[in-house]
């Protein structure tokens, strides 16, 4: 029996969209285990990220805590030299007017003496002294602030260290280069993730190719099994309704044509019977063959005209091949 075309080309574009599927599939999951890879790279970037973040700000709480604490003591230190310095500027100012009017005392005095009233002079002169003592009693008092000054000032040094913003500027350097990272790794991973969502529909798509032709072939498959089971129903009918009497080298008829029965002697009991032949018995060029168990079983039918492989029944198919053809 010739094969079927149809079914033959449906099976072929079946197989081909199968391959297609499947190049597809591998495709696919190159790019799912390179997105899932991606993933796990922005996994990595993005606790490297926040563990960078939370160095550098810890660098920053540190550096502005020393700084207010430096602001603190140098604030303080502040306070005492301004309101020292605003009391020695009163204090100068004090001790110089008594300067000056201990230099005013003792040049009266001096000129007193030099009139000859001594009387006079002993009192300017004693004037004089109070001056000069008050005088260095108020530059004592600046001298008092003034170190006061210079001894706040080391107590501040000495309380605080230098503004050093190296930690701070080197955790933020990595938190930069951090940042970076995550960015690069974030935009490989939406590629490659659209990528693989992109040969994921591709595969879909082919899949589902795959199945429709998958099933228009198993439905023209079923078509033509039932047909060919069909024809050789109706063949075997037509060989049994031939056979009457099953004798060597018998001529019977099948669909009024002549049908030659050999009967086998090896002890079988089976019978060849040969049809549809150009020889005048039936056999000959293009007949079909049966053949017959002893109890009126056909065990092997081909049809007139068909190829040996294209058999209909075969009790013993050779070793890979069907019972029965399509």
């Amino acid at each position: 029996m010739p094969r079927d075309s149809i079914l033959d080309s449906l099976k072929t574009q079946e197989q081909q969209a199968f391959q297609r599927k499947q190049e597809a599939f591998k495709l696919y999951q190159e790019a799912r285990e390179a997105a899932s890879r991606a993933h796990d790279a922005l996994e990595t970037a993005w606790k490297e990220l926040c563990s960078a973040r939370d160095a550098m700000n810890s660098a920053f709480e540190e550096m502005r805590a020393a700084r207010d604490q430096r602001n603190e003591v140098w604030g303080e230190y502040g306070r005492i030299r301004d309101g020292n310095n605003a009391r020695i500027d009163e204090l100068r100012r004090e001790a110089d007017r008594e300067h000056r009017e201990m230099v005013d005392c003792f040049t009266r005095a001096s000129s007193e003496y030099e009139f000859g009233d001594k009387a006079m002079a002993s009192a300017y002169s004693q004037e004089g002294k109070e001056h000069r003592e008050r005088r260095d009693s108020l530059n004592e008092q600046v001298k008092e602030l003034c170190q006061e000054i210079k001894d706040a000032k080391r107590d501040a040094e000495l309380r605080t260290s230098k503004a050093d913003s190296s930690d701070y500027q080197a955790a933020r350097r990595r938190f930069e280069v951090a940042k970076s990272s995550h960015k690069a790794a974030q935009s490989e991973f939406k590629y490659l993730a659209s990528k693989r969502d992109t040969l994921k529909a591709e595969f879909d798509s082919l899949n589902a190719e795959h199945k429709r032709l998958k099933g228009e072939f198993q439905e023209r498959l079923a078509k033509v099994k039932t047909e060919n089971n069909r024809k050789r129903d109706k063949t075997v009918n037509k060989v049994n309704s031939a056979i009457v009497k099953v004798k060597p080298f018998t001529i019977g008829t099948i669909d009024g044509k002549k049908a030659k029965i050999v009967e086998r002697n090896d002890g079988s009991g089976k019978s060849d019977v040969y049809f549809s032949g150009m020889a005048a018995a039936g056999d000959g060029l293009g007949h079909g063959h049966a053949v017959i168990d002893r109890d009126g079983n056909v065990t092997y039918l081909r049809d007139a005209w068909s190829e040996h492989s294209d058999y209909l029944i075969n009790d013993n198919p050779p070793k890979g091949k069907p019972t029965h053809n399509i």
